[in-house]
């Protein structure tokens, strides 16, 4: 019973970040090692001494089959979510009034799957702040120096004009010429850029296969290759989308 709710879980994430062939297992989204950081939150720890994922479990740190009841209805993000959001942040977003190249309709604040993903990526939510804890002590760049796509880990000045633009709907070939079609371009393992779209917005899952082992090898979980070093074309992630 248990894999079975472990596949399950698997199963409706993959097809709701749009993922054909995810390989969770021994990824950088596979937390079951254990690991004990310094400073970590060990009085978390269900099962054994040290270390804050006590049941070394894969998909509970990000996901749950059921929420009982928890005050934080942390579900309402969707994908049976588990783990804790910034709620209180306000993000200065890559849009039209910082580039106007930027011509998509495009949210006021982060949304959808990439809500979920600064929930450990923008440095001021713990990594271990799921299921029932609140108030976790070991974040993303305690695992990779790089895993925090913005250079802040106290909760405030969420500057988001540092990377590519997210919540931004990816527009039609009839509104701008400079992109391939979604439902045409594909990606390294075969699925199309629309199957990696939320609700039609680019957001972090688009480019990144995060329940995939190694979209491609020596990559932070990409699903094109950007290089030739990497086994693909020179730009070859940016220009799956863009046309330059």
């Amino acid at each position: 019973m248990k894999k079975l709710v472990v596949m399950m879980t698997l199963a409706l994430g993959a097809g709701s970040f749009g993922v054909a062939y995810a390989t969770i297992l021994g990824s950088a989204h596979d937390f079951s090692d254990n690991i004990s950081v310094t400073g970590g939150n060990v009085a978390i720890d269900e099962n054994s001494a040290t270390g804050w994922n006590g049941r070394k479990e894969i998909c509970r740190v990000c996901h749950v089959p059921h929420d009982h009841a928890r005050t934080t209805q942390r579900y309402l993000n969707g994908l049976l979510w588990n783990h804790g959001v910034n709620t209180t942040a306000t993000y200065t977003m890559y849009n039209h009034a910082w580039s106007s190249t930027i011509n998509g309709v495009q949210s006021a604040q982060p949304d959808g799957t990439a809500k979920v993903c600064l929930g450990c990526h923008d440095g001021s939510v713990g990594v271990d702040t799921f299921d029932k804890y609140a108030g976790g002590n070991v974040f993303a760049n305690s695992y990779s120096g790089d895993a925090q796509v913005i250079n802040f880990s106290d909760g405030a000045n969420l500057d988001l004009r540092g990377t590519h633009p997210l919540s931004i709907a990816f527009p039609a070939a009839a509104d701008d010429a400079g992109f391939n079609s979604p439902t045409v371009a594909t990606w390294a393992s075969g699925a199309t850029v629309a199957s990696t779209l939320d609700n039609g917005k680019v957001q972090c899952s688009t480019c990144h296969d995060v329940h995939n082992q190694e979209s491609v090898v020596g990559t932070h979980l990409l699903r094109a290759a950007q290089t030739v070093a990497q086994g693909g074309t020179a730009s070859g992630l940016c220009l799956t989308c863009h046309i330059k």
